[in-house]
């Protein structure tokens, strides 16, 4: 026959606490930071310091890689930069 324990008022409190102290102490997940955008041509020449004519060549040449959406063109800086810094080497 099993024997029956009554838990008492005291013992939830310290298993809570118990638990909320073990929760605290572990680190939460971090969110990767959202990619950084460039959105439009223009916005990107001045990024780079370009003409828009200048700028509107590299990208129909294929050296800048782009994305769009519909008619909105947009540009990942970290891509930009990785394209600017492979080109200074």
């Amino acid at each position: 026959m099993q024997q029956i324990v009554f838990l008492t008022k005291e013992d939830i409190k310290t298993a809570v606490l118990e638990a909320l102290s073990e929760h605290q102490t572990q680190t939460p997940p971090t969110a990767p930071e959202p990619e950084q955008r460039i959105y439009g041509l223009k916005n990107l020449a001045v990024f780079l310091g370009l003409g828009i004519t200048s700028t509107w060549k590299l990208k129909k040449s294929g050296k800048l890689p782009f994305y769009q959406a519909g008619k909105k063109l947009y540009f990942k800086k970290s891509e930009i930069e990785a394209v600017l810094s492979n080109r200074i080497r």
